[in-house]
């Protein structure tokens, strides 16, 4: 009798590597298509009809379709259209990742239209509500956010492919996580999420606003508040450096001079958003977060042709990266928020434990700004494990990124004035699933128009999967 012999154990780390298998985020989503865009048109229903009740009278109803189509700006229509544009620019991300590799043209229109029809329904059944607003200018923002999401992931993708058929230094492209980062700054700027903004006045026009706020003296930050938002933007200082000297390790001019003009745009434009909100000023807080943009972006251009022959492995850099954005994520969820504001509130209410319950309760305009924090966290973080991947490096999976965003919700349990949230956690966790399906798509659409083009350390042609 013959027996077939067992296949011998090995001790080479790349051929277990190769053995492992994975998940591969960019085919399970597109399996599941129907099933993800759905789960995310109902989490839109129930941030836009909650809470909804019922008036059947038609009377009613006319009188409120008049309203609708004829609506008075109000300073809440601005707020709620930051929201809506926010909340629509998820399903235009949603709809063009779980989409046929490569993206189209029809496929940003789609999303466009069907967020557009999603939005008509809403606002139709809002008709019949006492408690909802239905109007114009939301399904137009709406639709402007479907549109902006679908569009935006389109070109991302599309850029993404490209640079890495050409090569990148971390195994991504270096502006990935640079841009998640410098998302995260950007909120930060304008709503810290580790203190509580005063808003002086929201009368008059903005151009009012601000010069009121200008006529007031700033606030004084706490030490903590400061440290947090300079050590912010020297992270960004650093990883913009990284995307400038991508692929060669040195300085490339136009992408110093793109980033020169978006980075320090972007803070102008929070502080600017600020006192065009009425949001009263703080005083040394942006020469600090400029101060730590400008040592982090000189630190990463001296450091990174040193640190690119230190470390030669791309899988290493990407690692460091990822350390990084870690460092970020603490200091932003971990920093006290001072004055604490209630001491007698409970460390956890029940609102916080529900999924989207918390996002329904927030009506301002700061909510935007964070949850464009955690998005950004997550997007970075994601980038990173994506990146190490895609290098045939299998730890840590993508279940590292959930669990980082657990922990920083967690750990909001001891710091005085934070509170967990697992909304929180779960747009944090969203964002990185989404960004490293991103990245694995890019990786698939590179090989589809040049199948030698994309080598990864080991000089394999296929992308890894989670």
């Amino acid at each position: 009798m013959n027996f077939q012999r067992a296949p011998r154990r090995t001790t080479d780390l790349p051929a277990q590597q190769a053995a492992r298998s994975g998940i591969s985020l960019a085919a399970l989503a597109q399996r599941h298509a129907l099933t993800v865009r759905a789960a995310y048109l109902v989490c839109i229903g129930l941030a836009t009809l909650l809470p909804l009740g019922v008036d059947p009278s038609l009377a009613h109803a006319f009188r409120r379709l008049l309203r609708a189509v004829e609506p008075v700006l109000r300073v809440q229509d601005v707020v709620d259209g930051a929201r809506n544009i926010a909340l629509f620019f998820g399903w235009g991300a949603i709809y063009v990742l779980t989409a046929r590799i490569p993206l189209t043209r029809r496929d940003v229109a789609r999303a466009t239209l069907i967020g557009m029809l999603a939005s008509l329904s809403v606002e139709s059944a809002q008709l019949f509500s006492p408690a909802r607003y239905a109007s114009l200018l939301d399904v137009l923002t709406n639709t402007l956010g479907s549109l902006s999401g679908a569009a935006t992931l389109w070109l991302v993708e599309r850029r993404a492919s490209s640079d890495m058929r050409r090569g990148t230094m971390i195994g991504v492209p270096g502006w990935l996580p640079a841009g998640a980062v410098l998302m995260v700054a950007f909120g930060l700027a304008f709503a810290p999420a580790n203190r509580a903004g005063t808003v002086l006045s929201w009368m008059g026009s903005p151009l009012d606003r601000l010069q009121a706020v200008r006529s007031v003296d700033p606030l004084i930050v706490p030490w903590p508040s400061l440290v947090t938002d300079g050590l912010a933007w020297l992270i960004v200082g650093l990883t913009v450096a990284v995307a400038i000297s991508d692929r060669t390790g040195q300085i490339r001019r136009r992408q110093l001079l793109a980033w020169l003009v978006l980075a320090p745009g972007l803070l102008a434009a929070a502080h600017l958003g600020r006192g065009l909100a009425g949001v009263q000023r703080e005083l040394l807080t942006a020469a600090l977060q400029t101060t730590g943009l400008v040592l982090g972006l000189l630190t990463g251009l001296v450091a990174v042709p040193a640190w690119r022959r230190r470390f030669t492995a791309r899988s290493e850099r990407a690692l460091h990266i990822g350390l990084l954005v870690v460092l970020l994520g603490a200091v932003v969820s971990w920093t006290p928020q001072l004055p604490i504001p209630d001491s007698s509130r409970p460390r956890v209410n029940w609102p916080q434990l529900i999924p989207m319950m918390s996002l329904l309760q927030r009506g301002d305009l700061a909510s935007v700004f964070l949850v464009l924090q955690k998005a950004g966290l997550g997007a970075a973080i994601g980038a990173c494990l994506a990146a190490r991947r895609r290098l045939g490096i299998p730890y840590p999976r993508l279940r590292a990124a959930l669990g980082f965003a657990a922990l920083l919700e967690v750990g909001q349990l001891v710091v005085p004035g934070r509170y967990p949230d697992i909304t929180d956690a779960m747009i944090t966790s969203a964002a990185a699933i989404l960004v490293a399906a991103l990245v694995e798509r890019a990786t698939r659409g590179a090989l589809l128009e040049a199948p030698d083009s994309v080598v990864d350390l080991n000089g394999n042609d296929s992308a890894g999967n989670f």
